[in-house]
């Protein structure tokens, strides 16, 4: 299967056949993650090389309802950042999105949110600087798909079935972004035989874990020396989560010359911030921001 993440960005033009692939995959709703990560990758090549049209058509084709949702939030993530981050002036890119703001306004609205939530770490991210040294370090520093694959079993530590159901509940419980599993895996990793022996000194098996109410006190104090682990009061959702990971690669990666150079005021003078925030209520809730 071609790696289309990898071909689109890193290849200056998008080939007949890698558009084809790419429209086959976007009706694949039951397995997204490789349409998922193609849009990554097409809004990683404008971020760092500039507004192309048709790679920006290609993610307004993934906003159609018969894309699957996170292949739909990424695509809004990457026409907001785009049009905000790049200042587009396109009266061709500002109609289409005018277009398809008359039925995603609320979406739209609410990653906007999260993309400008970004320039505020310190209250909005307060997990950045516990994890910021495990991004430089391996696997990331060689796998900069590791930044947007979801979250599953054997991409970075091999666990067994019990350790792997604590990992999964002590990360739902944390509320932290994909990207962020992967990274303090390679910490928790080393609490878990110490976590997964007094479980099962206490007869916890792997089909109780779940209705036990476990006390995750213990894990939540994982600490890289100088920092702790927060817990997030709620649930991250897709486009929160994929705002998210994209921050990251964006601040901690070795795989890209961007960096976060803009902050709200610049973002909120842009026209697309102008087509989103609509309403004194919009208004007064960015900011608060």
């Amino acid at each position: 299967m071609k790696d289309l993440f990898h071909i689109f960005r890193t290849n200056e033009s998008v080939e007949v056949e890698d558009l084809a692939d790419f429209q086959v995959i976007l009706l694949d709703a039951e397995q997204p993650t490789q349409a998922a990560m193609a849009i990554t990758a097409l809004t990683l090549y404008q971020l760092e090389h500039g507004y192309d049209r048709g790679r920006f058509q290609m993610l307004l084709w993934a906003m159609s309802r018969h894309c699957a949702e996170v292949v739909r939030a990424r695509a809004l993530v990457g026409l907001l950042l785009i049009c905000g981050r790049l200042n587009i002036t396109d009266e061709w890119a500002l109609d289409q999105m005018a277009e398809m703001l008359s039925y995603e306004s609320e979406a739209a609205y609410e990653a906007w949110i999260a993309i400008l939530q970004t320039g505020k770490p310190e209250v909005y991210d307060r997990n950045i600087d516990m994890v910021k040294p495990i991004y430089g370090m391996q696997p990331f520093t060689n796998a900069p798909e590791l930044f947007f694959e979801p979250f599953e079993r054997g991409k970075v530590e091999e666990l067994d079935d019990f350790e792997w159901k604590v990992s999964e509940l002590f990360f739902n419980a944390m509320n932290v972004c994909d990207s962020d599993k992967y990274a303090l895996m390679v910490i928790l990793k080393q609490y878990m035989p110490m976590i997964v022996e007094q479980l099962k000194e206490q007869d916890i098996d792997i089909d109780s874990l779940e209705s036990v109410d476990m006390n995750f006190q213990r894990m939540m104090m994982i600490s890289n020396g100088k920092h702790t682990l927060h817990k997030r009061e709620t649930e991250l959702t897709p486009v929160e989560n994929y705002v998210q990971q994209l921050y990251r690669f964006i601040r901690l990666s070795r795989h890209t010359p961007l960096r976060l150079t803009e902050n709200i005021q610049t973002l909120r003078q842009t026209m697309i911030d102008k087509m989103v925030v609509v309403g004194a209520a919009q208004i007064a809730r960015i900011e608060r921001i």
